[in-house]
């Protein structure tokens, strides 16, 4: 891929407001997004947050109902819920090491010095600590979603205007150590959405960038 088409797919990209109901999503490209998402990094690489894919007519309906009536939440191919951990143990770290185990064939005794450091890096953290890093790496992978399907042309929306509390009922969630924190609308513009034609609104470079 040329420099000009990654920077062309970013110009190409807005935050959708009307999908296109009747278009079909190429599922090989979904499944490439998703992909996008497993693949994308965290700190220390653990994934703290889980993300669920909203099928149910009936759930994303209830969804709009708590999402001010956003019709993104039901007008596009696939909704998908990123939910980050409120809190989480050793649990955590152990999956990371067994899963370094399977996939780098290494042993106990090769991992054992870094799994006690991050075991006492998070040990000391508290509950609103460990949800603030959650959140941040589950927006990394949002990220990553976003801008794989600007490359493929597929329209995206992420979405946070939600009350996030109910949705996290909503989904199931309630009971568990995850709540939502964003949805992201996936599928094809619509014809009839103006805002595809607005001029997009960047601060500029010497704005954005600092040199020290």
């Amino acid at each position: 891929m040329k420099r000009e088409e990654i920077t062309a797919a970013g110009k190409w990209r807005y935050a959708t407001k009307k999908f296109d109901q009747t278009a079909q999503l190429n599922e090989k490209d979904y499944q490439t997004i998703k992909e996008a998402i497993r693949l994308a990094p965290t700190s220390y690489g653990l994934q703290p947050f889980k993300v669920i894919e909203v099928t149910s007519n009936a759930t994303r309906e209830a969804l709009k109902e708590v999402g001010f009536g956003q019709a993104q939440l039901t007008d596009s191919s696939r909704l998908l819920a990123f939910a980050p951990l409120n809190n989480f143990g050793p649990d955590l770290i152990e999956r990371y090491f067994t899963l370094v185990k399977e996939a780098r064939g290494v042993t106990d005794d090769q991992i054992g010095g870094y799994k006690s450091f991050m075991q006492q890096v998070f040990s000391t953290w508290s509950e609103e600590q460990k949800a603030n890093w959650s959140d941040k790496q589950a927006y990394i992978a949002l990220g990553f979603a976003m801008q794989t399907a600007a490359l493929l042309q597929i329209d995206t929306c992420a979405i946070e205007g939600v009350d996030m509390d109910a949705a996290t009922k909503i989904l199931g969630l309630d009971d568990t150590e995850y709540r939502v924190t964003a949805f992201l609308a996936i599928g094809h513009r619509a014809a009839a959405d103006g805002t595809q034609q607005a001029a997009k609104v960047r601060v500029s470079e010497d704005v954005l960038f600092e040199t020290i």
